[in-house]
């Protein structure tokens, strides 16, 4: 599906992605993990060819991006409702309400942006994401600003989307990681440290 041969991105004079080799298959879940500035949303940009590399081979089966879930999502002034639905009139799709109702978000729609609570907003990012029903999802952090009780909610939900999905997601959180990934990528300093399935790759850390 997606195939990095000796990838090499820079920017700004400074080498952030360095000699990853990696395949990306089809209908698994592949987690991306690593430290903070390791350049795990840089790989995930580049990977939906957001941003394109300075050097080496990228072959993708999908043509050009297509909408992520981004650790700072665009807001839009209004309501939820508006929030909602906008990217689904520009982008021309039937606005789907199921993934609105899955987040538990009916009770919301009237309230404006400005007076929801961090976790609040990330459930509305992901529902609008979702409801596109792409066969991709590239999610960065979607359990950032989540209390336990949405986190959970989140990680079942993945489960039940990578049945017919491909899943590509960076994530902090080694537990959850765990529960809804097929493989695994741990970058450090822009380098792929360790790439394996869950069996072997998690014998490597302390958790």
């Amino acid at each position: 599906m997606i195939k990095l041969k000796d990838i090499n991105y820079q920017f700004d004079q400074k080498l952030i992605l360095q000699n990853i080799n990696l395949n990306i298959e089809h209908s698994r879940t592949t987690v991306i993990m690593g430290k903070n500035g390791s350049g795990k949303s840089t790989l995930l940009k580049l990977l939906n060819q957001i941003i394109q590399p300075t050097s080496g081979f990228f072959q993708s089966s999908l043509e050009g991006p297509i909408p992520m879930l981004f650790q700072k999502p665009l807001i839009l002034k209004n309501n939820v409702k508006y929030n909602y639905e906008i990217l689904h009139k520009i982008k021309k799709f039937q606005i789907n309400k199921a993934w609105f109702e899955k987040f538990k978000l009916t009770m919301l729609e009237d309230q404006k942006m400005s007076s929801l609570s961090g976790g609040e907003k990330q459930k509305l990012f992901l529902a609008r994401l979702m409801s596109f029903d792409q066969s991709t999802l590239f999610l960065d952090e979607p359990n950032q600003s989540l209390d336990l009780e949405s986190e959970k909610l989140l990680a079942n939900l993945l489960l039940q989307e990578k049945k017919n999905k491909t899943i590509i997601v960076t994530l902090h959180d080694f537990e959850m990681a765990k529960n809804i990934g097929d493989y695994f990528i741990y970058l450090e300093n822009g380098k792929i440290l360790l790439q394996d399935t869950s069996e072997n790759f998690f014998s490597h850390f302390s958790i």
